[in-house]
C-alpha cells in the first residue's frame, strides 16, 4: 500500500491571492477537501535572526518542522517542512513541505512511530518532476534518534525531564489537557523531547501522539507538543494566564511552575531514563496492560508502584517515594506473584539498601515487609534497614511530631529485627500517655490495642497518667478511665484513683459553667427535675454508681457523692478516696480541686468554706494560692463575703510567711480596708493608707475600686461616727481623682441631701468639709465649688431662719473664721432663701 503524499512550495507562479505558496503534487487519491486544512498546518517562517539569503551551508542550519497532526476526518497528516532558498514573496524565503496522510487508525508502514521517521532519507525537500508524486510505500528509518544519544540528551537536561514527564502522563487523561511548549535552539533537540515522549507512552498512544518539533507562533499550533526557538511569537504571561501550556524552556527562560503535587510516576521514569534502562517501560506495559492511569490496572498508583518495582529489581537508586512504592508493590504481590525468588531477593535488596532518609510512609510500608526482612535469607541484605531503623527510633524519640502509629510501627519493626529499643521506652509512654489525654484524637484505638499486648507499657502509662493526674488538669483523666481504662488497676496511684471516683455529671456541670454558665458565688445551677442541668438528683447519681465505688474503694467512700452539689463537701470525699496514707499529700489535695472546680472560677463563699475545714499552709502547700485569691480579687462591688475572705486569707493562709505579688498583696489589703471602712470598723488615717495602698495595686480590679471608692466616700460623709479631722484633707492633698470623684458623686446622691434638708448641724459639717484645703488641688476645688453651689446652697435657701441660726451656732462653737464665713456666704444667699420658702408654701384653697 503506498502513502497519500503532497507537496507545497512556492512556485514562480503568483496565485490570484498575491501568494506564491501553493500544493505543487498531491496523490490523486488524496480527499481534496482536505487540502485546506492541511495547508495550514504545513507553513514555516523562520526564526527572527535567519538571514534573509542563506547560503547552502547556512540552509542547513534553519530548523526542521517535522509535526503530526491529527485532521478533521480522524486521519493524520505527517509532514516535514524546510527551508529552501530566498524565495519570490518576502523576507520568509521560499520552503518546501511533504506530508503524508495516514488514514483513520492506520499506522506507518513497518510498525514505526512518527517521531521515527525524523529525518529519513524517505522525505523529498522539492517537487517531483511531472507533478506526482513518486509512490512511497514506507519510511526508510534515519536512525538520527537512537539509544545512546537519547541517554546522553536527557542526562543533559535532567533537571526538566522528571516535569517533562509529569505533563507527558497528562495528556491523554481528558481532551482538554494543557499543551506542552518545549523552548530549545535546536529542533533536533527538540525531536529528542518528542522521542523521551513516545518511548513512555504505550504503543498505541504514541501512534496517536500530535507533535511539532518547530513553530515561530506556537500559540497558534494545536499539537499535543509544540517546540519552538526562544525569539518565537510567544507571551509567557499571557500564556500562563490561558492555563492552555506547560512551558519548558530548556535555554534559560522561564518554565511554568512545578505542580503542586510531586508525580510519583514522572519521579520514578525520570530514574529509569537516567539509568540508561529505558526498556523497563516497554515492560511495564506489557505487565500493566496500559500504564499512566489511563484505563488500565487498579488505577495510577498501581502503574507508578509496579514501574517502581520494576526499577527496585534492577538495581535503580530510587528517592523514599519511589521505595515506597515499590514496596506497597511487594506488599500486594505475594512471593511467587510476577517475580521468581532470586528476582524478588534483588527487589527487597534494594529497598534494605535505602540510600537517602526514609519517609514515614516509607517505614509503613516496610513494617509490612517484616517477615520476609527478617527471614536468615535476607538477614545480610537487611543490615542497612536495622542501621537505619536503630538512627530512625532515636529521631522518632527526639521529635515530639513523630506520628504515634509511627512510632508504634517502627516498635513492631525493631522488635522483629532485634533492634535494640529499650531508650525509646519512656518517650514512647509518654506519648502513649497524650495519645490517650486527646479525646479527639484518632489514635486512642491503636492505643489500647498496644495496651493490652505489651504489659510494661500498660504500666508505665497507668504511672504516667497518675503523674499527670498529680501536675495537670486531671478531668480529661476522669473521661478517659471511664471510657478507655474502667477495669485498670489503680492500686498506689492515688491521683488516678479521685479522677475515677468523680461523678461524671458534677464533671460536666463544672465545664458548662467554666464555659459561660456558672456563676462566681459557687451557687450550683439546677434544672427543672432538681439536679444540676437537669442531670439527675443526686440520689439517682449515688443510686447508678455506689457499687461501683463500693466495689473499688469501700463502702464508706461511696456514699459521699451523693451530696455532690456541695463542692468543698466533694472535694473532701474526694480526698478521702485517695487513701489514707495519701490524704495528707499536698499534691492530693490539688488534684481534688482540680477535678471539682478545673477551669471554673472558685467562689466567695465556698473559698471562706472550704478554709474552714483545710489545715493551715495546706492551701499554700497545694499550690492553691491563686484560686483563692483571685476568688477574693474578682468578687463583685456587693459581694458580702469579698472582705471577710480577703482578712482570712492575710490572716491565716498568707500570714505564715507565704509571699504574693506586692500588687495582689495591696489589693487584698485594700478589700479588707473597704469592709472595715463599710463596718465602721476602720482606723484613723484610713484615708491616706488606702491612697497609698492603691498606688502599689495598679492596676485595681474593677470591682475592689468601685467598692472602695463607695465605702470611702460613705466614711468621709458620715455623720456618726464622723471621720477624723484629718481624713478629707489627706485625700485631697494625695489628689487621687478616682477617690475625689467617687466622693463627689455620694455627696450628690440623694441620701446625703436628705441628711442636709434634715439636719442643720449637718450642713455645718458639710460646710467645713468643702472649704477644706482650697488652691490644693484643681481637682478638687472643682468638686468643692460644684458641692457647695449644687447641693449645700440649694438645700440652705430652703431652711427656715431657725435652721440657718443652728448652722452658725455650730460654726461658731468650732471656732475660727467658719462663722464669719458662712454669714458671707449666705448673705447672697437670703433672696434666694425667701424665695424658696414662697415656692415651698401650699397654695391656696
Amino acid at each position: 500500500m503506498n502513502l497519500q503524499q503532497l507537496h507545497y512550495t512556492s512556485t514562480a507562479t503568483t496565485a490570484p491571492d498575491g501568494s506564491g505558496f501553493r500544493f505543487t503534487a498531491a496523490s490523486p487519491e488524496l480527499p481534496i477537501t482536505l487540502l485546506g486544512e492541511a495547508e495550514q498546518l504545513i507553513g514555516y517562517e523562520p526564526p527572527h535572526d535567519a538571514p534573509d539569503c542563506p547560503s547552502t551551508e547556512e540552509l542547513a542550519d534553519f530548523p526542521v518542522a517535522f509535526s503530526h497532526n491529527r485532521l478533521s476526518d480522524g486521519s493524520r497528516l505527517l509532514c516535514r517542512t524546510v527551508r529552501t532558498g530566498p524565495g519570490r514573496a518576502g523576507r520568509h524565503g521560499n520552503f518546501h513541505a511533504h506530508a503524508v496522510r495516514l488514514p483513520e487508525g492506520a499506522r506507518l508502514p513497518g510498525g514505526l512511530l512518527p517521531i521515527e521517521a525524523w529525518e529519513s532519507p524517505s522525505w523529498s525537500d522539492r517537487t517531483p518532476e511531472g507533478g506526482s508524486p513518486e509512490p512511497l510505500a514506507g519510511f526508510v528509518p534515519a536512525r538520527r534518534i537512537d539509544k545512546q544519544g537519547l541517554l546522553d540528551f536527557v542526562r543533559s537536561r535532567a533537571d526538566r525531564l522528571e516535569p517533562f514527564l509529569a505533563d507527558v502522563r497528562t495528556l491523554f487523561r481528558t481532551p482538554d489537557a494543557q499543551q506542552l511548549l518545549v523552548i530549545e535552539r535546536d529542533s533536533a533537540a527538540t525531536a529528542y523531547w518528542v522521542a523521551v515522549a513516545s518511548a513512555v507512552l504505550p504503543r498505541d498512544l504514541a501512534d496517536r501522539l500530535t507533535f511539532t518539533t518547530y513553530t515561530r507562533h506556537p500559540m497558534l499550533a494545536r499539537q499535543q507538543i509544540v517546540c519552538a526557538f526562544p525569539d518565537a511569537d510567544f507571551d509567557h504571561v499571557s500564556a500562563s494566564a490561558q492555563h492552555r501550556y506547560r512551558v519548558h524552556d530548556c535555554t534559560g527562560g522561564p518554565s511554568s511552575p512545578a505542580r503542586a503535587e510531586r508525580d510519583l510516576w514522572a519521579s520514578v521514569a525520570a530514574r529509569i531514563w537516567l539509568a540508561g534502562q529505558p526498556a523497563l517501560f516497554a515492560e511495564a506495559t506489557r505487565r500493566t496492560g496500559v500504564p499512566l492511569g489511563l484505563g488500565g490496572g487498579r488505577g495510577p498508583g498501581d502503574e507508578a508502584d509496579r514501574l517502581a518495582a520494576l526499577a527496585a529489581r534492577e538495581g535503580i537508586p530510587l528517592d523514599s517515594n519511589g521505595r515506597t512504592a515499590a514496596a506497597r508493590w511487594a506488599r500486594g504481590h505475594a512471593p511467587g506473584d510476577s517475580l521468581d525468588t532470586a528476582l524478588r531477593a534483588r527487589l527487597l535488596a534494594t529497598l534494605a539498601a535505602g540510600g537517602t532518609d526514609r519517609s514515614p510512609e516509607e517505614w509503613t510500608v516496610l513494617a509490612s515487609l517484616t517477615e520476609e526482612f527478617a527471614a536468615p535469607s535476607c538477614r545480610s541484605a537487611s543490615a542497612p534497614l536495622r542501621r537505619d531503623l536503630r538512627a530512625e527510633l532515636a529521631r522518632a524519640a527526639d521529635s515530639p511530631d513523630t506520628p504515634l502509629v509511627r512510632f508504634l510501627t517502627l516498635l513492631r519493626l525493631a522488635e522483629a529485627l532485634r533492634v535494640e529499643h529499650e531508650a525509646v521506652l519512656p518517650v514512647l509512654t509518654a506519648r502513649l500517655t497524650a495519645a490517650l489525654l486527646d479525646e479527639a484524637s484518632p489514635d486512642r484505638k491503636v492505643v489500647r490495642a498496644a495496651l493490652d499486648t505489651h504489659p510494661r507499657l500498660r504500666t508505665a502509662v497507668l504511672d504516667s497518667l497518675d503523674h499527670t493526674a498529680a501536675t495537670d488538669d486531671p478531668r480529661p483523666i476522669t473521661r478517659l478511665l471511664a471510657a478507655e481504662l474502667p477495669r485498670a488497676d489503680l492500686t498506689g496511684r492515688p491521683h488516678l484513683r479521685m479522677a475515677a471516683a468523680m461523678p461524671m455529671s458534677a464533671l460536666r456541670r463544672s465545664e458548662r459553667a467554666a464555659g459561660g454558665g456558672g456563676g462566681s458565688d459557687g451557687r450550683s445551677h439546677r434544672g427543672s427535675d432538681g439536679g444540676p442541668d437537669g442531670e439527675g438528683t443526686p440520689g439517682q447519681y449515688a443510686d447508678e454508681h455506689a457499687d461501683q465505688y463500693a466495689d473499688q474503694y469501700g463502702d464508706d467512700h461511696a456514699d459521699a457523692y451523693a451530696d455532690y452539689e456541695d463542692r468543698p463537701a466533694l472535694l473532701h470525699a474526694l480526698v478521702k478516696t485517695a487513701g489514707p496514707e495519701h490524704q495528707e499529700t499536698p499534691s492530693v489535695l490539688r488534684t481534688a480541686y482540680r477535678l471539682v472546680w478545673g477551669d471554673e472560677p472558685l467562689g466567695t463563699l465556698e473559698a471562706v468554706v472550704l478554709l474552714e475545714g483545710i489545715a493551715p499552709g495546706a492551701v499554700h502547700a497545694a499550690g492553691l494560692d491563686g484560686p483563692f485569691v483571685r476568688a477574693a480579687l474578682t468578687g463583685t462591688p456587693d459581694d458580702p463575703v469579698a472582705p471577710r475572705l480577703a482578712k482570712t486569707l492575710l490572716k491565716s493562709v498568707l500570714g505564715d510567711g507565704t509571699e504574693l505579688p506586692p500588687r495582689e498583696h495591696a489589693a487584698l489589703l485594700l478589700l479588707e480596708q473597704a469592709g472595715d471602712l463599710a463596718t465602721g470598723a476602720a482606723l484613723p488615717g484610713c484615708a491616706s493608707r488606702v491612697v497609698s495602698l492603691r498606688r502599689q495595686a495598679e492596676p485595681l480590679e474593677a470591682g475592689i475600686e468601685e467598692r472602695l471608692g463607695d465605702a470611702l466616700a460613705r466614711h468621709l460623709l458620715c455623720m456618726d461616727p464622723p471621720p477624723a479631722p484629718g481624713e478629707l484633707p489627706d485625700l485631697v492633698l494625695a489628689e487621687d481623682e478616682y477617690l475625689l470623684y467617687a466622693y463627689a458623686r455620694e455627696a450628690q446622691g440623694d441620701e446625703v441631701r436628705d441628711l442636709l434638708r434634715r439636719t442643720p448641724t449637718y450642713a455645718a459639717v458639710c460646710f467645713v468639709a468643702w472649704h477644706t484645703a482650697p488652691d490644693v488641688s484643681p481637682v478638687w476645688d472643682e468638686i468643692r465649688a460644684e458641692l457647695l453651689n449644687s447641693v449645700l446652697r440649694p438645700e440652705v435657701r430652703r431652711m427656715s431662719t431657725e435652721d440657718v441660726e443652728e448652722i452658725r451656732r455650730c460654726l461658731r462653737q468650732v471656732g475660727g473664721p467658719w462663722a464669719e464665713m458662712f454669714h458671707e456666704w449666705d448673705r447672697f444667699g437670703v433672696l434666694g432663701r425667701l424665695s424658696g420658702r414662697w415656692r415651698a408654701r401650699p397654695p391656696r384653697a
